[in-house]
Formats: C-alpha cells, sequence, structure tokens
C-alpha cells in the first residue's frame, strides 16, 4: 500500500498521503480487513463448533449403543450376548479408529476395552461416578473429548456399568487447519481483488474533483471565458460545477462592475478636477487680474465644487442603498401630496425653461413608504423631465391605483431615448447624451438611485420613449409594504 502513488493529486501540488482519495481508499481498506478478520473468527469458531457437535453426537449415539447392548448381554448372561458385544466393538474400533470404548463394571473395573490395554483395571474418577448414578457425564479438552453412558438394566433400572467413550479430535482439528489455510488464501486473493477495486473506485469517484479543480485554473488564467466540465449524468459534481461556475460568473460581473464603476467615478471626478485646476493656475500665473476675471473665475471654480460634490452626494447615496443596509423609515401618506410638493420645489428650475410642471390622475393614492426615499426618486424623474425637455415643454405626473399597486407615471416632451438603450438607462454614470447631460450637470447616478429606491419598495421601474418626442416613466410599487418574514408565511 506505501508503494502505491496517486499522479493526479501530485500533479496538483497534494502528497498522495493527503489526499482525499488516499484517505477514502485507506479508510475503506481496514473497513474491509476489520471485517474479513472478524469473520474469520466468528466462522472458524462456529465451524470448528459445528464440526465437534457432529462428532460428539456420534460418539454419543454410538455410545448408546454399546450401553443398550451391554444392558441386554447383562440380562441375558449368554456367551452369544458378549461375543455380539464384542463383535460389535470391533466392528465400530475399525469404522471409527478416532473412537476408544471402555466398557467399565459397577464396581470400576474394565471390563471391555477396543484397543485390550486396560481390561482388569480399575478407572475411578468424577465423569464415571456420575454415570453409576445415572447421569450422562461429558468431559475431556479440544483435544480428546470424553463420554460416560450409564447402562441400565431395563427390567430393574438398576445401572450395573458405565459405557465410557474416548474421542480423539486430533484429525478433526487437522482437517480444519488445511480448510483453515485454503479459506485464507482464498481470502487473501479476493482481498486483493476487493482493494484495488476500492482503488478504482476511490480514483474514479475524486476524479470529477480534478476535472474542477484544472477548470478553475483555466478559467483564472485564461482570458476568455472556458466551459465547464460536461458530466455524462445529473449528480452531485454537475450541481458543485453548475453553483461554482454561477458563483464564478457573479463574481467576474462585480469585479467588471467595480472597475467601471472606479473608472467612472475617476473619470467624473477628475474632469471638474482639472477644470479647477486650469481656471487657478490661469489666475495665479497672470499678473494683474482684473477684479472681474476673479469674480469670473471664482464663479467658475465654485460651479466645479458644486458639480463634485452632488457627485459625492449622489455616490453616497446610492452607496447607502446597495448594501442593503438602508432601512425604510414607513408611514403611511397620500402621494398626490408628495407630489405636488416635489412639483412647488421644482417649479422655479422649470420656469427658467418656460416648462410646465402638472399632476393628473387620482387625487387620494395612500401608500405606505419612506416619504424621504420615494421624494428623491420621483425628484429625480422630474428633474431629469426638466433637464432633457425643450423649452417651453411639459412634465406630467400621474397618479393612479391599480389593485394593491401605486402606479406613479413621469412623462416629459423632450428629445426622447432610443429603445437600444433603455437596457442601459439605470446603470450608474450611464448617459446617452453625455454632452448634453454634462451641460445639465447630470451625474448619471440619478437613474441608479431610482431604480434602487423603487427596489427598497418591492416595486419596478420601467421606460417607453419615442425619439423626438419624449419619455415615460411608470414606477408600479405596493400601496401597503410586507416584510419579508411575512411574505414567507402567506
Amino acid at each position: 500500500m506505501n508503494s502505491m502513488r496517486f499522479p493526479a493529486a501530485e500533479k496538483e501540488g497534494v502528497k498522495w498521503y493527503k489526499s482525499v482519495r488516499f484517505y477514502v481508499f485507506l479508510s475503506l481498506s481496514a473497513v474491509f480487513i476489520v471485517f474479513l478478520i472478524l469473520f474469520n473468527i466468528v466462522f472458524f469458531k462456529t465451524y470448528e463448533n459445528y464440526w465437534i457437535c457432529q462428532r460428539m453426537s456420534e460418539v454419543s449415539r454410538y455410545a448408546t449403543f454399546v450401553a443398550g447392548q451391554s444392558a441386554m448381554n447383562e440380562t441375558d448372561q449368554g456367551t452369544d450376548s458378549e461375543s455380539q458385544l464384542h463383535a460389535d466393538l470391533e466392528s465400530i474400533n475399525r469404522l471409527y479408529t478416532y473412537m476408544r470404548i471402555l466398557i467399565i463394571d459397577d464396581k470400576g473395573m474394565v471390563v471391555q476395552d477396543t484397543s485390550q490395554s486396560r481390561v482388569g483395571r480399575y478407572i475411578i474418577n468424577d465423569e464415571i461416578l456420575g454415570a453409576l448414578a445415572g447421569n450422562i457425564e461429558n468431559g475431556g479438552d479440544s483435544k480428546v473429548k470424553r463420554l460416560a453412558v450409564p447402562i441400565t438394566v431395563r427390567d430393574s433400572g438398576k445401572t450395573c456399568g458405565v459405557v465410557y467413550v474416548f474421542a480423539s479430535m486430533e484429525l478433526l482439528h487437522q482437517k480444519l487447519v488445511e480448510n483453515r489455510e485454503w479459506v485464507i488464501l482464498i481470502e487473501i486473493i479476493m482481498g486483493i481483488v476487493v482493494i484495488a477495486l476500492f482503488y478504482l473506485i476511490c480514483y474514479l469517484a475524486v476524479r470529477p474533483f480534478d476535472r474542477i479543480n484544472s477548470w478553475l485554473k483555466q478559467r483564472k488564467e485564461e482570458k476568455n471565458p472556458v466551459p465547464k466540465p460536461k458530466f455524462h449524468m445529473q449528480n452531485e459534481f454537475s450541481l458543485l460545477a453548475d453553483t461554482i461556475d454561477d458563483s464564478t460568473r457573479d463574481l467576474l460581473a462585480m469585479d467588471r462592475s467595480r472597475k467601471e464603476f472606479v473608472s467612472n467615478v475617476s473619470h467624473e471626478l477628475k474632469t471638474p478636477l482639472s477644470s479647477i485646476k486650469v481656471l487657478t493656475e490661469s489666475l495665479l500665473l497672470q499678473d494683474h487680474v482684473p477684479e472681474e476675471m476673479y469674480k469670473e473665475f471664482l464663479q467658475d471654480i465654485n460651479s466645479e465644487i458644486d458639480r463634485m460634490t452632488n457627485i459625492v452626494n449622489d455616490l453616497l447615496t446610492l452607496v447607502r442603498l446597495e448594501e442593503g443596509g438602508s432601512v425604510l423609515n414607513l408611514s403611511t401618506f397620500n402621494l398626490a401630496d408628495l407630489v405636488d410638493d416635489i412639483l412647488k420645489r421644482l417649479k422655479p428650475l422649470a420656469d427658467q425653461r418656460s416648462i410646465t410642471l402638472s399632476r393628473e390622475g387620482s387625487p387620494n393614492v395612500q401608500v405606505e413608504a419612506d416619504a424621504t426615499k420615494l421624494t428623491l426618486a420621483i425628484s429625480n424623474l422630474v428633474q431629469n423631465g426638466i433637464k432633457y425637455n425643450r423649452d417651453n415643454g411639459k412634465v406630467t405626473v400621474v397618479l393612479e391605483q391599480s389593485g394593491p399597486n401605486a402606479l406613479i407615471s413621469v412623462s416629459d416632451t423632450g428629445i426622447g431615448i432610443e429603445e437600444e438603450n433603455f437596457d442601459k438607462l439605470f446603470q450608474r454614470f450611464y448617459r446617452v447624451d453625455k454632452a448634453r447631460d454634462r451641460a445639465a450637470g447630470g451625474t448619471g447616478l440619478g437613474l441608479s438611485i431610482v431604480r434602487q429606491i423603487v427596489t427598497l419598495h418591492k416595486g419596478v421601474i420601467s421606460v417607453s420613449s419615442t425619439v423626438g418626442k419624449g419619455s415615460t416613466f411608470l414606477i408600479k410599487m405596493p400601496v401597503e409594504q410586507i416584510s419579508d418574514q411575512d411574505e414567507e408565511d402567506i
């Protein structure tokens, strides 16, 4: 076993004796070997006891037969009976060489002996005394078993002697040892085959891990996506590969999003910083700069600082919303009142371009929501409607209630959006017209903030637009907020 190697494990940087394959193989082999040892002990002990019982049953049967013959001989007191008994003993001795039979009278003297060595001698022990008392007695050890059977006269029921049998177990043990050697040899061959099979099973069972590991390394090193390994059947490995594939795709998407976010933030902050630097250097490098130029440049610098402040504030708002730690401060209020306050606050901005702000639809849509966050979302939509509208245009907010949902529609008569840009509108820093958006003072974060706020309220936002005619943003959100736990209970 020590000479075995696991090339795949070593190739991947894992020592063969530390690999999962080796531990599984070692565990299976150890369990099999322990089982084999226990099986040998139990099987051979049972096997030995079985054959000893079989032999002792045979000994008991012939001892009982001899006892019956001796009882008849005692009753008949004839020469023929004695001759017949002697012949039977000789026959038994020839057929069953492992048995030695002694017939002992009631005084303990040996009157018959199949080996003729103890005839006329006395034998007295506990087994013979127990048999003379009318009991069948057993004795001996693992090599020689003894059996004492009483000889009882039928008519009187008197015990007149004992049939004392010695049964040698030596030949039986020799056969058992020979059989054990053959069985052990077969078990060794079978063990080698089974352990080899265990190794093959372990290799095949863990091999998909090597494929998954190799795939992950390739995916890490290659720039282009590497297809996941295919498995012949749907099992734990295929599910693991699917989960890893989904997780890595999500991680890659998050990484790309992070890089894009950092790049966009850097770009957005770099532009006003560059403008501030150019303006300040212009002032510093010129002598006797007129006061009017100072004021103009300082106003431009202040404007760029305000722009940076807006970007940072929007970023902080978006980060708080996306972290999931933002808690909704729920209250019940009338949407119409909230929208009227928003339109009133934004009216001076709209009046600069003669844009009309109006509210239509139901005047009484009661919702349970976070008034502050919802105000921010609707304000962003209305501000966008003002920024990207034409002069003398119109921005309309329509409120409706459809069953358990509130519908908030913000429409404008502006430049419109091409349909191919719909999917990108809610991405951070995305602009349809970058030059015009910067001129309007946008940060590219407004719609991302809107979507995040709507999502927090378990709502959805959609857009429809016609180029040159205007755009409509529709928010659909539940009138009453239900917690996640309540949703599970439902």
